[in-house]
């Protein structure tokens, strides 16, 4: 419970976040968004890391397409590959995101002494899972 209390603090800010900068912007967009690596990734690469079928990585990236955040193109080193592109406007959304959760952090490091932060962040490292293995399946929901 105590987590899902830090979880529903975050997703408040980034609900909030959304409607002053990014209108129609949820959780999910945000986390595909932070999926792509400054040169782009393929899109095969993205659908194994977050344990989707490429099919449903497709239809989740529809909207932030049609956003002008993302593009995806055909690879150049492989014609048959498809890769996701960050547009200036889905970078412009990456930095911002950054700001505004490190800004989060440090509100909390403030509450409870750098140290202690720094102890959480380090227990919290060690529970996170790894990313997912082609084949398992990761729902990305709000």
């Amino acid at each position: 419970m105590l987590l899902e209390h830090a979880v529903q603090r975050i997703r408040a800010e980034l609900y909030a976040l959304s409607d002053a900068s990014f209108p129609g912007l949820r959780t999910r967009h945000y986390r595909l968004l932070s999926m792509v690596p400054p040169g782009g990734e393929r899109l095969s690469r993205m659908a194994a890391t977050s344990g989707l079928t490429k099919q449903a990585l497709a239809q989740a990236l529809e909207p932030l397409q049609r956003g002008g955040y993302v593009e995806v193109v055909p690879d150049p080193t492989d014609g048959r590959a498809r890769l996701v592109r960050l547009t200036e406007r889905g970078r412009a959304v990456n930095e911002t995101v950054r700001r505004h959760l490190a800004d989060v952090e440090r509100e909390w490091a403030d509450r409870v002494g750098e140290e202690r932060y720094a102890v959480a962040r380090a227990v919290l490292a060690d529970l996170v899972p790894r990313p997912a293995a082609a084949g398992t399946t990761v729902t990305v929901e709000e």
